[in-house]
């Protein structure tokens, strides 16, 4: 077997072996399948390689060693398009397109190549042979040239968007690993022309040496910084391997020393050996696990810092939802699960793959300890607690991979559950992988505190701001509290608005051709409140017939696809005759010496509450020893909590005064309520004179 051969043999199997491996690992990824598909098509070349040394160079044989060498400029664009760092903005993977546009010249190559126009000659040579390519040659290098600088061009852009040490260093060694074969082996061959006369030299085994070199470093890149998850097969076998020849050597070791020097018979030293094994056997493994991570950089993590960049991380979300999404995102890149699902109180459920949705979580979890999390554990704790449903429970979590579970609580709330299936290397999680889930678990629920106390200090500022904005916008169309006549009749008014702005307002239009007042009372509060009393404000002045103004007012309310609703009193007055017109509001009072008449006996419906409304009309005159009272629903119920008694009582027991001392003897009754925030407006007014 020639040296040459020799290389393309191992070039092969090396290359067989990890496209396999890769493609075990997870068939499903697109650059796993681009990896395998690269090192294929390089098997292929170097099979047509052994071809052209086994059965002599001919022109078939330099076909074959040419398709495989095409095609790989043309996988390898599309590789570094996607890995190590996806680019969406590389315009080969834009779509099936560009694809196929990017395709053509590698196409065009392989026609020229098969149908004989590509090779007009080639001639044996010692170890290679010579090829000219005629007229085709610098169209053939040109496009080499032109998928290696696009190669070039896409690697650059990941070079710009990395941002980590990692992604630099898998970039180094992807690129030194994937460029190596291609472009030293493409300027070899290019520059050959200028040392042997004019044409292009091809030397055997040159590219399978070069093959081989890139899948030593990219098979180390992916062990040392985990780029295809291989590395803990490689480290798990090498261990044992070591561990197992070492174990023999020492077996052999003691029973050459114990049977020719301390001459001991046959069996007494096979078993001193096995118990020395016995012995030595943890602590060497453990030395050996050190070896092997430290050199391939597999080194454990100080929990206590990921939890803190992990928690860094959650408390930069907005909510539960994003929180708890990229909670599964980071654990997901610390601990490599196969599986997870997040069951939460009042949040939809979190579920990679969705087979964990099938599961059944039982209440009843909430009440393991917090030390016992292990499927295994949960399901001994609960049969010796004698709960065999539970432990059938947790058997059927087993049954679905589900490896671990863990309780979102704290001591005022359990917010959920967390179930971890396997790793995707169905090795167990390690101490302290699950110290540091522990640790997370215990810090969530503050996290989700700190969460709702943003949202309530957010929402009160939201309330803050709007009550602000509404209060300002209820002054602008306010009547103003120093108004003391109306068309000639003293009138007195009172304004308490709550902290909500529940909706109260005195208006007054003093039109030559509109005159009233209206007292409005909203049926909602802040600037929904506001936006009604505005309707009102400006539907009222539209028109000034009674009837029309609270027609129009209920149809205007009625367009809004949240209702708006608002009480209404419609006072006109003409010199000592009074129009009244009532809707939602309590029935306006006159107060005499004589007692307190209420002008409706029945209570109406609001504006805007129904499609047709039937307002309450009332149309007297207003005697000199008689007073108009006319109010919200507001008072009433500050009487009925601060006296016990209701207003008309109140009134009852105070007697006929002049309208400014009644006014005053009414704000002082309810003054400790305008002064406490008192949950309802509170808004009267008083017309007359005693």
């Amino acid at each position: 077997m020639t040296f040459p051969a020799f290389l393309g043999i191992c070039a092969i199997i090396v290359q067989a072996t990890l496209a396999m491996v890769v493609m075990l690992k997870d068939p499903g990824r697109t650059q796993n399948r681009l990896f395998s598909l690269q090192l294929l098509l390089f098997c292929f070349w170097s099979g047509a390689e052994l071809y052209l040394l086994y059965g002599g160079v001919s022109l078939t044989g330099i076909k074959l060693l040419f398709t495989p060498a095409i095609l790989l400029a043309y996988v390898f664009c599309i590789f570094t398009a996607i890995y190590p760092e996806n680019q969406p903005d590389a315009s080969i993977i834009k779509n099936r397109t560009y694809l196929a546009v990017f395709f053509l010249p590698a196409a065009a190559l392989l026609f020229f190549l098969w149908t004989g126009r590509l090779i007009s000659g080639f001639e044996p040579i010692a170890a290679g042979f010579s090829i000219d390519l005629g007229r085709f040659e610098f169209v053939v290098k040109g496009v080499v040239i032109g998928y290696l600088f696009l190669s070039l061009s896409t690697l650059s852009s990941s070079r710009k968007k990395a941002d980590t040490t990692i992604q630099l260093r898998r970039l180094r060694y992807t690129f030194a690993a994937m460029l190596l074969p291609v472009a030293a082996g493409s300027i070899v061959i290019a520059f050959s022309k200028w040392f042997i006369g004019g044409t292009t030299m091809y030397s055997f085994g040159l590219f399978p040496v070069l093959s081989i070199i890139m899948s030593i470093i990219l098979g180390y890149t992916m062990l040392r910084y985990n780029l295809m998850e291989i590395d803990l097969i490689f480290s798990t076998g090498l261990v044992y391997t070591l561990l197992t020849a070492i174990m023999a050597g020492i077996m052999e070791l003691f029973q050459e020393l114990m049977q020719n020097i301390l001459n001991f018979s046959d069996l007494w030293s096979k078993i001193i050996a096995i118990l020395i094994i016995a012995g030595i056997f943890s602590p060497v493994k453990e030395l050996l696990i050190q070896l092997v991570d430290k050199f391939f950089g597999r080194q454990t993590f100080d929990s206590a810092t990921v939890m803190q960049t992990i928690l860094g991380e959650l408390r930069k979300m907005p909510d539960e939802k994003k929180l708890f999404e990229r909670f599964l995102s980071e654990l997901g890149l610390v601990l490599d699960f196969s599986g997870a699902r997040l069951q939460l109180a009042g949040q939809p459920q979190l579920v990679v793959p969705a087979e964990l949705q099938n599961c059944t979580i039982r209440e009843e979890f909430s009440k393991l300890p917090p030390d016992i999390n292990d499927i295994d554990s949960i399901i001994q704790y609960y049969i010796n607690s004698n709960s065999n449903d539970l432990a059938t429970a947790a058997r059927e979590l087993k049954d679905c991979d589900v490896r671990h579970l863990f309780n979102f609580a704290d001591n005022e709330r359990q917010y959920g559950f967390l179930l971890l299936s396997a790793k995707n290397t169905r090795v167990p999680y390690t101490t302290t992988e699950i110290n540091l889930l522990l640790g997370l678990v215990n810090e969530v629920p503050h996290l989700l505190a700190n969460l709702s106390m943003i949202d309530r200090l957010i929402n009160q500022e939201k309330i803050s701001q709007e009550i602000d904005w509404a209060r300002k916008m209820l002054q602008a169309i306010s009547a103003s509290g120093s108004i003391s006549s109306f068309s000639g009749m003293p009138i007195a008014s009172f304004a308490s608005l709550s902290t909500e702005i529940k909706g109260d307002m005195i208006d007054i239009c003093q039109n030559q051709d509109n005159s009233f007042i209206g007292i409005y009372d909203a049926f909602h509060h802040g600037i929904q409140a506001v936006l009604t009393l505005n309707i009102m404000f400006a539907v009222l002045r539209c028109f000034s017939d009674m009837q029309s103004q609270l027609h129009h007012a209920n149809r205007v309310l009625r367009c809004f696809s949240q209702q708006l609703c608002s009480a209404a009193t419609i006072i006109k007055v003409n010199q000592r005759k009074i129009e009244i017109a009532n809707v939602g509001n309590p029935s306006p009072l006159v107060i005499s010496a004589a007692g307190i008449r209420r002008l409706f006996d029945d209570q109406s419906q609001p504006v805007g509450y129904h499609e047709e409304i039937r307002p309450q009309f009332c149309s007297f005159e207003l005697a000199d020893n008689e007073l108009l009272f006319c109010s919200t629903n507001g008072i009433y119920k500050a009487f009925k909590q601060l006296h016990g008694q209701t207003l008309e009582e109140f009134l009852q027991s105070t007697g006929s005064n002049a309208i400014e001392q009644l006014h005053q003897k009414i704000i002082n009754s309810i003054k400790t309520l305008t002064h406490q925030n008192f949950t309802d407006d509170i808004t009267f007014l008083m017309a007359g004179q005693i």
